[in-house]
């Protein structure tokens, strides 16, 4: 019995961490974006180097991050999700003597920590009846680096591992768990000043394996792969820096093709206005800017609009603190 509900939980999880109706494939948090910045701008920072989550969206960005920074992201989704995302990233550049004449190589890393919620899930045996709520968390702990070996190339590699657990749903109220590993590859080029390329292939060998040992008297191994994700950036700051413009494009052979837009309004010192386009959910943010112990610090928020028949909008808010 208990069998049947921890399949049918299954399923209900991988479909409600999407919010797009095209769910059913594990790993759906990491395919969802994180922080209020990248959301209210439509999911669209392939492109784009300057943000924490650069080692999320693209590890190649990473050496062209011009500030230290730490970053906490709290979104509140529909059916009683969440998902939080706490990183720090920062390029690394080494001090050379200028007599030289030698530009040095630049690098930079990031860490995070991304998590993943939903609680009351109402589980039901095969007679329909209520045997209790359940819950379900993911967590991903990333370690991202890239070099730049020119002022207008970088590459970056990007690692993740995986934990799936669900609490209070095996015998004797055991939990069930799984892990796994992943490879994110990326690489970013500005051919034109002002004009900045990304490409990133996300997912490569992502997968959860569970094991219904504790579930089940015949228990057995069963294999859920993430599905590999393509994603294409194009982003073009206008010279006079207040007007950014993103676009993505995102592919796999899973599930179907996505375009994310975004626009960002800035003000110097003061905070930014935000617009795009999810695929096909309109998004909205803004940001506010202020200093706080002698050092910047930015507060953003982002609505995402529900989908078609959808359960409803989406609300995420970043702290970023830059040194």
């Amino acid at each position: 019995m208990r069998y049947m509900v921890w399949l049918l939980i299954l399923g209900l999880v991988g479909g409600a961490m999407a919010d797009d109706g095209d769910g059913g494939y594990a790993g759906a948090f990491l395919r969802m974006g994180m922080g209020a910045r990248a959301k209210s701008m439509g999911d669209a920072l392939t492109a784009v180097p300057q943000d924490a989550t650069a080692g999320f969206y693209n590890p190649a960005l990473l050496p062209h991050l011009t500030e230290r920074q730490v970053l906490l992201s709290f979104g509140f989704l529909p059916l009683d999700r969440s998902v939080d995302y706490v990183g720090y990233a920062q390029s690394l550049q080494p001090k050379v003597d200028d007599a030289d004449g030698e530009q040095p190589l630049r690098a930079g890393f990031s860490v995070a920590w991304i998590h993943a919620g939903v609680d009351k899930i109402d589980g039901r045996d095969s007679a329909g009846n209520h045997i209790g709520d359940f819950s379900n968390s993911e967590h991903a702990f990333c370690l991202s680096f890239a070099l730049s070996p020119a002022s207008f190339l970088s590459f970056g590699l990007g690692g993740k591992v995986l934990y799936n657990r669900f609490p209070k749903i095996a015998q004797e109220d055991a939990a069930i768990t799984s892990t796994g590993f992943g490879l994110d590859f990326g690489a970013y080029v500005t051919p034109v000043k002002d004009v900045m390329i990304g490409f990133v292939v996300r997912d490569n060998m992502s997968k959860y394996t569970w094991n219904t040992d504790k579930l089940w008297e015949r228990g057995t191994s069963t294999t859920y792969k993430f599905p590999r994700v393509i994603r294409t950036g194009l982003a073009y700051r206008i010279p006079q820096q207040w007007l950014l413009i993103a676009a993505d494009y995102e592919d796999s052979k899973e599930q179907h093709r996505r375009l994310h837009l975004g626009a960002e309004f800035s003000y110097p010192e003061i905070g930014a206005l935000r617009i795009g386009l999810d695929d096909d959910m309109p998004t909205f943010g803004i940001g506010f800017q202020t200093n706080l112990l002698g050092k910047k610090t930015t507060v953003n928020y982002a609505f995402i609009a529900s989908a078609k028949d959808g359960p409803g909008s989406d609300h995420y808010f970043t702290w970023t603190f830059s040194f």
